[in-house]
């Protein structure tokens, strides 16, 4: 991975505390807390959405989450490490059942969490203990973001009207499955090219979509097109945001580079720089739903794919 020049030539103190976020989904234990000692009421309902709608609330005033996960204790395991558990009505124990993991996309604003809300911060009627994740990994491949995810991330980071992206070309493909199966199958290609307004950005992402539907059920094949159509363009918004990076720095600033471990799948994406500027995180911009960053022409043909063939 290279950075953009500009930022290369920056002052060494604004480059002190600099993190690169990309838009793959956060696995590194640093991004990741391990929250213990989660104590509620018996008598409470919904305790798993209760535990994470609060974890949520006091954690993400501190950067963007990416997961919040609350998974029950083996009783079995509560009481070996309790050292008077018999002095406890069992109701207690039960209730002592529930840890946590809290996921960021930023290390530096997992660790601004941990340090602030470690036998700090009550769930429920205990202070909680707040220690970075410890998992193996089964796999060493990273996975990209979800659409909706990288819509959030991209908000956060660069504002409501900080990108835009726009359908190149959405064709229709004959791939080696449709010529050679006898079943029949729809395959569709699209292009998207996302624009990163102010810092002179602009990358292109070709997502694909192959589905089979039943040649004798007219209705069957037309639904088919439709989520075929609509399923490469969500690979296409994907894999164009994979391209990018997100550098930010410690006084808060934001650029966006090219992110050159991922390989390029277009022949004519030409990665370009202007007069670069910078984003300042002092207040939260509103995030957009997925359908806030299309232009208007891209928006019909998505609503129409959406009412028309589902």
């Amino acid at each position: 991975m290279i950075l953009n020049p500009v930022i290369m030539t920056m002052n060494l103190k604004d480059m002190n505390g600099l993190e690169i976020i990309d838009f793959f989904k956060p696995l590194e234990d640093n991004k990741n807390l391990f929250i213990r000692n989660i104590v509620l009421s018996s008598n409470i309902p919904d305790q798993e959405q209760v535990i994470t709608h609060r974890l949520h609330k006091t954690f993400s005033r501190y950067g963007l989450l990416y997961e919040v996960q609350v998974l029950p204790c083996q009783t079995s395991k509560l009481q070996e490490n309790t050292s008077d558990e018999k002095s406890l009505p069992q109701t207690d124990i039960e209730s002592l059942c529930y840890y946590a993991f809290v996921k960021f996309y930023s290390s530096v604003s997992a660790e601004k969490a941990k340090s602030a809300l470690n036998l700090t911060h009550f769930v429920g009627t205990k202070a909680c203990k707040v220690t970075f994740a410890k998992r193996k990994r089964t796999g060493s491949e990273k996975q990209v973001l979800f659409i909706s995810q990288c819509f959030d991330l991209a908000n956060f980071y660069l504002g409501f009207n900080g990108w835009s992206s726009s359908i190149k070309e959405l064709k229709r493909e004959l791939t080696d499955v449709c010529l050679s199966s006898k079943e029949d199958y729809c395959c569709f290609a699209c292009t998207t090219n996302i624009v990163i307004h102010h810092h002179g950005l602009s990358v292109n992402g070709k997502g694909f979509s192959l589905l089979k539907f039943s040649s004798e059920d007219p209705a069957s094949q037309i639904k088919a097109h439709g989520r075929c159509m609509k399923q490469a363009y969500q690979d296409s918004i994907q894999k164009a945001f994979s391209k990018v990076i997100l550098v930010i720095l410690g006084n808060g600033k934001v650029y966006t580079d090219i992110n050159s471990s991922v390989p390029e799948d277009l022949e004519e994406f030409q990665p370009s720089y202007k007069s670069v500027a910078v984003t300042e995180l002092e207040v939260e911009p509103e995030l957009a739903s997925d359908e806030d960053n299309l232009d208007e022409e891209n928006i019909n043909i998505l609503s129409e794919l959406e009412t028309v063939f589902m």
